[in-house]
């Protein structure tokens, strides 16, 4: 057996299966980045002076989106639109109650009893999130704390989200990033 011609021979390799571990592997990363941003809408927060930092939100927050014209919007549908609503804002109360109803029944949301005007009142335990756009109009968001505070959805827990950095002049907070 002449070594010098086994030496010599070429030997192809098949990529295929490597190419294929690769598109899958990129198709996994792609699908789990886009899932985990479901519930945030593209929007322009608010820069805080003073913020508490959101390190680890609870899974069962639900996130109502607002948009600049006060458009609200929850898990990618509009529960809310300012123009073809106006001043009803009964889909707000009813997109509320809706997230109560559907929280109390997959237990996803943590009920406590409380005595509220000499009256038991369950109040949800959980905090809601609102994100309004900087250029939303206050009275959106005023609506939407005020629904939260009626008795038969009782979402006692608030949360409004802000940035760290303005997104359209990138000044930033200066309290929480150290700069002087």
């Amino acid at each position: 057996m002449d070594m010098k011609k086994i030496a010599q021979q070429q030997l192809d390799m098949d990529m295929t299966p490597m190419i294929d571990c690769v598109f899958l592997l990129m198709i996994f990363f792609v699908l789990v980045i886009d899932l985990s941003q479901k519930n945030l809408e593209d929007l322009i927060l608010p820069r805080a002076e003073f913020q508490e930092p959101d390190d680890q939100p609870p899974d069962n927050r639900p996130i109502l989106n607002v948009l600049q014209n006060g458009s609200v919007i929850y898990e990618g549908k509009v529960a809310y639109d300012a123009v073809r609503d106006g001043k009803n804002y009964a889909p707000i109360k009813q997109l509320l109650i809706d997230i109560r109803r559907e929280g109390e029944i997959k237990k996803t949301l943590h009920l406590v009893d409380e005595v509220i005007g000499g009256k038991t009142v369950k109040l949800i335990d959980d905090p809601i999130l609102i994100r309004a756009d900087k250029w939303t109009e206050w009275n959106y968001i005023g609506e939407i704390m005020k629904q939260c505070s009626q008795p038969e959805i009782a979402f006692w827990k608030v949360e409004l989200a802000m940035s760290e950095e303005d997104k359209e002049t990138h000044v930033k907070n200066k309290k929480l990033t150290g700069d002087k």
